[in-house]
């Protein structure tokens, strides 16, 4: 710490211990003046003989008498406000621009602070392209999709099959081996077939050759299939049959009709040459062998390709020469036995053996079109005519097919050449600046890696058309070659559709990398950037070597992986992680990479996107963090199946391709609502909604809810206690929760409706079910109640068999819901505000809507124990079951009072239970805290007092503004998780109470400073979840304080969210310490003026003391500044 502001601090102590001993003097000769209470507040906090009545009661009177409180109960128990509201309480204050909602953070999973405060911000903006997307939908209900099997999803639209992946799968595997087939079956039948027309003794029953094209036309009726299955199963079904049947199908219909006829021996031998009409298949083996050329060269074998092309070349010369040679012998054995002179009588070559005679017809064929003199010569017109056809045809050919063998010799050549010369080069820069020879080594063989792979760059240039195009076609080119190349990662595939706009900025986002044989891409116990995605050449993933690791999953991981088959590290895009394993490069090796940062900004402008990448990034580390102890040393190497899971956790998943979620087989047909009738359909082990969703536990509630509600009905008090062993439910509560609800007055109908109420309303607690809604309707729970019982009653059979008069009661009673939460009501949670939108649907819905409404939320509390037993409530007990009394009795007023005298009623009746009589705003306070830390005895409202009397006189009226303006008239923050937040704070000893409320205060100072009551509405939502979770295993208060410090406060359309960062929980954690001794200093500075107030204040009025404090206070600020 700098000493000269250690030397002011020790300075400012002894100041102020001089005026302290300054004041004690004063106000022992102002104590002569003003009379002091018998009884001081310290006493009768500490005496026991009072009840808790009289001490809450006269200890809060005494501070009454000293200084008028801030607001002032009227008659009817309403706190007033005594001095004008602040403008920032005023309804007519500036409202924000901002549109976005709160997010629902996975307490599990933390991403980068830039991904959850973005889409906080974003959310909101999201629904609404959502929403267009939803429109679009329904307007055009199957779009077309480039690559629909990139997201592992199913399509399901009118124009196509949903096709398996396994069947998908084999298609790939097939395809190339079937090829394969084709070719070899061709070039049999154009090596065989001229030699069975020649020689047709080859043939004869019996033998080889006779059995083989018994067999063959099976194997040509089977492609037919497979292509009509192709163009079945392709993506648009009707062009690709239609184009099969017009061009391939004739063709291939003819030879195997040919096939058959020839097989059946329905041709004379007159007419035998027909077989050779076979060799139109050669048309196949040009296809065949083009198709596997294509993927050669995709794969960047473009090596294999030029020798592929001097092999076909010298083969259909051959080929050519072959036929040609048979068919000469053919002509000549056919003159014979026509006994007409001949080229084989005329040379005796029948006296030959039947290879002396192929070769000799072969010569006499190649002596037809070359200088070189033969002495056979033709001895009839048919083979005078057959050697002017072979002169005129294959001198053409000939010189073609010698054309493209020197072409492509050339070219290969001009290749090496080029790459030796580039070796040179560099060879002789290197000599040149005197590189030393290891480096010059290295420097050499990777050129020689990189020039010898398949993609060098020497092989795969620009063309030069590319300088004459506009610039748009050009980034429209790079935009499809790097979309190609991210379809392998289903997330990616999603975000490159056309309907998103998003895939320019994607393809500009990812940059290339380019490795040679043995460089590092990354090694182990570095920080992680980003994602690899494998696009070229080999990669060697090499696992640490942890004692820890499970050998069974070691044992299945490959270590080598190739081009468009993996990528890296892709959780370290949403959270900071460590690298665990070293990538290096098996050989010359390309990677598509994309750092966090990159990625952030990339989607900064595209809220849907956002949304979209925080969903599946948090279903992705939920994933990992199930295995997180088998995978955790190979967390860079995830399943295919992760991805393909969080991808379908999105809502872009379902707009995109609609159909896909699994929801969709629950949906029923008309025929179908009769067989299900008699039984709540949803809660079914085997084939219900809750349990297709992994609802298990909503399922449970839900039971228990019914189960509440049927017993509420038939008065069976003793089921509903069945399970409680102490502080039972009485007869007298439960006759008046009966009386309350009225439920003996409910009609066959309304029940029935409430019925299938509780029995559904957990489903639309489920992500994936609230996918079938419009984005706008998915906000909260309620929400999406609401737009199921309007419009989704055919995915849930018990809504579907629902009664039309059962069906209008329930949709009501959900209307009221949305607008009223009386779980929160009952635990002082919300405020006026509730219960003047709870008065506003009263009116639009009647009365008997209400007591359905208030019964559903009584059997909706009771069942929220269904997961620990169904055999009774172990909510319902004698201390919450008064407490619900209190509720219903109060709001059975609704329609008599006004909203605020309601709510501060019911709080009231809270306190007068624990013996606690409200007189004054404090007191009014000290109810409202009793309600949020659920304090249903009287003894914890002496833990409540301690704590109050504790604060300082303006933490007090700080917190009667959060506790006591109404949300309506004046606008106010609502504290969402507060009860839980204060709860902890109480059961965690190293906090307390005291410190709960002071930091309560800090918090609402700082949201005032953020302009957090400038937002629209009368109530201001503020969602402290984070904070109240880590309230309750927080180690002390200045930590707490610390953590507070690095949160972020973000402001959005419906409220604000207090987003605690990755520094925040790195201080919980202890993993960042910022300890300093003048922060120390400073709170004892603090500690000190915070007595030396409460001790002025004790004992002389306010108005003689203020020129003492302020003076303190002003040296001390000055202090602290300088």
């Amino acid at each position: 710490m700098d000493p000269h502001l250690s030397l002011r601090l020790q300075q400012l102590q002894e100041n102020l211990a001089i005026s302290a001993k300054a004041i004690a003097e004063t106000t022992e000769h102002l104590a002569l003046l003003v009379p002091i209470p018998d009884q001081s507040i310290s006493e009768t906090s500490s005496t026991g003989a009072q009840s808790p009545k009289s001490t809450v009661t006269h200890g809060f009177s005494t501070s009454g008498e000293l200084e008028k409180e801030k607001f002032e109960l009227q008659q009817n128990g309403v706190p007033y406000l005594r001095t004008t509201a602040p403008k920032r309480h005023s309804l007519f204050s500036a409202r924000s621009s901002i549109s976005t909602l709160t997010a629902d953070e996975n307490p599990g999973a933390r991403l980068l602070d830039d991904w959850s405060e973005n889409f906080v911000l974003c959310e909101q903006e999201a629904i609404e392209a959502y929403t267009y997307l939803y429109r679009m939908r329904d307007v055009n209900p199957s779009p077309q999709r480039r690559r629909p099997s990139a997201l592992g999803l199913q399509m399901s639209c009118s124009d196509m099959l949903p096709v398996p992946e396994n069947l998908q799968d084999s298609l790939k595997l097939w395809r190339p081996v079937w090829d394969f087939l084709t070719i070899v079956l061709v070039v049999v039948d154009a090596l065989v077939l001229p030699l069975l027309l020649a020689w047709p003794e080859l043939s004869y029953s019996g033998s080889f050759w006779s059995g083989y094209y018994e067999v063959t036309p099976v194997f040509w009726m089977v492609d037919i299939v497979l292509n009509f299955s192709r163009a079945i199963l392709s993506e648009n079904r009707k062009a690709a049959l239609l184009g099969y049947l017009c061009t391939w199908f004739l063709f291939d219909g003819f030879l195997v009709t040919l096939d058959l006829v020839l097989l059946l021996q329905l041709v004379p031998e007159s007419v035998k040459a027909l077989t050779m009409a076979r060799l139109l298949r050669t048309a196949k083996f040009r296809h065949a062998i083009t198709a596997v050329e294509s993927r050669l060269a995709a794969n960047g074998y473009i090596k294999v390709v030029n020798f592929s092309t001097i092999l076909q070349c010298v083969t259909f010369i051959f080929g050519v020469n072959h036929t040609l040679a048979c068919v000469t012998f053919y002509v000549g054995r056919t003159r014979q036995q026509q006994q007409d002179s001949n080229w084989l009588d005329a040379y005796n070559i029948m006296d030959r053996p039947m290879s002396f005679q192929y070769m000799i017809s072969f010569n006499w064929v190649i002596a037809e079109y070359t200088p070189a003199p033969y002495p056979f010569t033709a001895q009839n017109e048919l083979e005078q005519a057959l050697m002017l056809a072979i002169i005129l045809t294959c001198l053409p050919m000939l010189g073609a097919q010698i054309g493209i063998i020197s072409g492509t010799l050339n070219l290969m050549n001009e290749k090496a050449k080029e790459r030796d010369h580039v070796k040179r080069d560099l060879q002789r820069w290197l000599r040149k600046t005197r590189v030393r020879k290891s480096l010059h080594q290295r420097v050499v063989a990777a050129l020689d890696d990189v020039l010898g792979s398949q993609e060098s760059p020497l092989d795969v240039k620009d063309p030069l058309a590319l300088n004459f195009l506009p610039s748009s076609l050009i980034e429209e080119l790079q935009v499809v070659s790097t979309g190609e190349k991210l379809s392998i990662h289903p997330f990616f595939s999603m975000l490159m559709d056309e309907r998103l706009d998003f895939r320019g900025r994607l393809a500009s986002a990812f940059v290339m990398q380019v490795a040679v044989q043995g460089e590092l891409i990354f090694t182990a116990d570095r920080k992680a950037e980003g994602i690899f995605i494998a696009i070229h050449g080999g990669f060697q993933f090499i696992p640490s070597k942890n004692e820890s690791m499970s050998l069974k999953a070691t044992s299945r991981r490959k270590s080598t992986y190739w081009n468009n088959e993996c990528w890296f590290a892709e959780l370290a895009l949403y959270t900071t992680r460590t690298h665990s394993s070293t990538l290096s490069s098996a050989t010359y090796a390309k990677a598509l990479t994309l750092t966090a940062q990159g990625f952030l900004q990339a989607v900064k402008e595209h809220p849907a996107i956002v949304v979209a990448a925080h969903e599946y990034a948090s279903c992705l580390l939920r994933l990992h963090q199930k295995r997180a102890h088998f995978v955790e040393n190979t967390w860079e190497l995830p399943p295919l199946s992760w991805s393909l899971e969080s991808v379908a956790g999105t809502q872009l998943a379902e707009l995109l391709d609609p159909g896909t979620s699994h929801l969709h087989a629950f949906k029923l047909e008309e025929e179908q609502v009769d067989e299900i009738k008699e039984h709540i359909h949803e809660l079914r082990e085997e084939d219900g909604v809750y349990y297709e969703l992994n609802c298990q536990e909503d399922a449970k509630h839900a039971t228990l809810s019914m189960l509440c509600l049927t017993w509420l009905v038939r008065g069976q008090h003793s089921s509903m206690v069945a399970c409680q062993d102490s502080g039972r439910l009485t007869s007298a509560s439960w006759q008046a929760i009966q009386e309350l609800t009225q439920v003996g007055e409910m009609t066959f109908e309304e029940l029935n409706g409430l019925m299938v109420l509780l029995g559904i309303r957990g489903i639309c607690k489920s992500v994936d079910f609230a996918k079938l809604c419009p984005p706008s309707e998915r906000k909260k729970p309620e929400q999406v109640l609401c737009y199921t019982v309007e419009s989704l009653e055919h995915y849930l059979p018990s809504l579907a068999c629902l009664a039309p008069e059962s069906y209008l009661h329930l949709t009501a009673v959900v209307r009221m819901l949305a607008e009223f939460n009386f779980a929160q009501f009952l635990q002082g949670e919300n405020n006026p505000h509730a219960i003047w939108l709870l008065a506003c649907s009263l009116e639009r819905e009647g009365e008997r809507v209400l007591k359905m409404c208030l019964l559903a939320q009584v059997c909706i509390l009771c069942g929220v124990t269904g997961s620990s037993t169904l055999t009774g409530s172990l909510f319902l007990n004698e201390l919450n079951g008064r407490c619900l009394v209190k509720a219903l009795s109060c709001l059975k007023q609704v329609q008599d009072l006004e909203p605020h005298v309601v709510y501060w009623r019911y709080i009231t009746s809270r306190a007068e239970a624990l013996n606690l009589f409200v007189h004054t705003a404090s007191h009014l306070v000290l109810a409202r805290l009793a309600c949020l830390t659920r304090c249903v005895e009287p003894q914890g409202i002496v833990e409540l007092q301690k704590a109050w009397l504790d604060l300082t006189g303006r933490e007090r009226e700080v917190l009667m503004d959060v506790f006591l303006l109404d949300g309506h008239a004046h606008k106010a923050l609502m504290f969402a998780y507060l009860p839980l937040f204060l709860t902890n704070a109480r059961a965690n000893h190293d906090v307390g109470l005291l410190a709960g409320l002071k930091f309560l205060v800090e918090i609402y100072e700082k949201l005032l400073r953020h302009k957090c009551l400038m937002l629209s509405g009368p109530t201001v939502r503020v969602d402290m979840s984070s904070l109240a979770m880590v309230m309750k295993d927080v180690e002390d208060v200045p930590t707490l304080r610390k953590c507070f410090d690095f949160a972020k406060i973000v402001r959005h359309e419906n409220g604000v969210t207090v987003l605690l960062t990755s520094a925040s929980y790195q201080v919980l954690t202890g993993q960042l310490v910022q300890h300093t001794r003048s922060t120390d200093m400073l709170e004892q500075l603090a500690q000190q003026q915070t007595r030396l107030e409460s001790a002025i204040l004790a004992k002389v009025p306010r108005a003689r003391t203020s020129v003492f404090v302020s003076e303190c206070q002003s040296d001390m600020f000055e202090s602290i500044h300088v």
